[in-house]
């Protein structure tokens, strides 16, 4: 794990000790570690606390009993060119699809297509697409009930659990899986998502205005619920159906309510339910005394980057630590800006080279576990054995 905060000066410093080390670089290296970790704390005590979750917060799922991992952009490609079979090369010809630089790209190759389709119709590149289309949804209905969300459910359990006088954490995130959802499940978390507890389940967002609390006979005043967090899917779910002009929830639609992975998405975020979603994004970068934590989002997706550079522009109340294992690649133009503000003495900032799952452990818990949740743990260890 590196970083690269205001502190550490103008190079990336490595948390960890690469090798044998002399006392005053193992001090070092674990003052380091220690400004990470004050940083993160003063994220986390912010009065909005706000995760922007992307494709590297599932790739640690793995197969495992017959269920397939997570998916990554490599394995997308590979099954859509099994899909198109021989005629893959022929298809990319008449949509005049050329390989990047940075590699092949799944979402660069469906705009391409929906590009061509406008002037020049095709029923070979039509059935292309709904095929492709058809492969991500049934690739990313990976999560299962008995799914292992480890570190999921350890990110909620450090994150979630908040001062009732402070604001609910609210997790954004770009997957369409239902990783958060289950992992809420499993720590016994209730994520408000902006759909109706009566079945059929109906988006409203509205009900992001609503809460849970304890109403106790002892007591005059409610308490709120300790483990709450608000969860907004900004390109939809796989577990999403448009049903005439609502949206509802089914646990497999044969055309989930997503947004695919091609350059219309920008357009796309302006349709509803997406509008009403990327408008709490907006808005929330924009409260004063805002904690952000970016973890496994790549900075691909324009119409989401745009709001954290503007905010990080004219919000000084903002503290935000963006993780992800390949910062130090490539050096994006929206990571190249931050990094220069960072070494030009930004302490609200903080690059951190990392995976999710390198994150979680160092993440402070300052909320214990409570004895009931601990009581929960064991049962459903016993369950799980048997």
């Amino acid at each position: 794990m590196e970083i690269l905060t205001a502190a550490t000066g103008k190079d990336w410093v490595s948390t960890v000790a690469q090798g044998p080390v002399d006392d005053k670089a193992a001090q070092a290296v674990e003052s380091y570690g220690q400004r990470l970790k004050q940083l993160l704390t003063e994220i986390l005590l912010s009065e909005n606390l706000v995760v922007l979750a992307g494709l590297g917060t599932t790739l640690y799922i793995h197969a495992e009993h017959g269920i397939a991992g997570a998916p990554t952009m490599t394995e997308l490609w590979e099954g859509a060119a099994r899909l198109a079979g021989d005629s893959f090369e022929d298809l990319k010809t008449r949509v005049k699809y050329s390989r990047p630089k940075e590699g092949d790209n799944i979402e660069l190759l469906l705009s391409h297509c929906l590009l061509a389709q406008r002037f020049n119709p095709s029923k070979e590149v039509a059935n292309f697409v709904d095929a492709a289309e058809g492969f991500i949804v049934k690739r990313c209905r990976f999560v299962k009930p008995n799914s292992n969300l480890t570190f999921h459910e350890s990110f909620l359990r450090k994150v979630a659990r908040r001062d009732s006088r402070k604001q609910r954490l609210r997790v954004f995130t770009t997957n369409y899986d239902v990783a958060f959802e289950t992992a809420a499940s499993h720590a016994r978390f209730i994520a408000v998502d902006g759909f109706s507890h009566t079945q059929p389940q109906e988006f409203d967002g509205s009900h992001f205005n609503y809460d849970f609390v304890h109403r106790s006979q002892e007591h005059e005043v409610p308490d709120y619920l300790p483990n709450v967090f608000q969860l907004y899917k900004l390109h939809g779910s796989v577990d999403w159906e448009l049903i005439g002009n609502q949206v509802t929830k089914t646990i497999e639609p044969a055309k989930p309510l997503i947004i695919y992975p091609r350059f219309s998405k920008f357009e796309s975020s302006f349709e509803q339910p997406f509008i009403e979603l990327m408008s709490r994004f907006q808005l929330s970068l924009r409260e004063p005394n805002t904690g952000l934590i970016v973890v496994g989002f790549g900075f691909n997706d324009h119409h989401i980057v745009q709001p954290i550079m503007s905010a990080i522009r004219s919000n000084v109340g903002l503290k935000a630590a963006i993780v992800d294992p390949s910062l130090k690649e490539g050096r994006k133009e929206h990571i190249a800006t931050i990094e220069s503000l960072i070494k030009n003495g930004d302490y609200r900032l903080a690059l951190v080279n990392a995976k999710f799952e390198d994150l979680v452990p160092i993440l402070p818990d300052l909320v214990r576990e409570t004895e009931e949740e601990r009581h929960r743990a064991r049962f459903r260890g016993l369950a799980e054995k048997t």
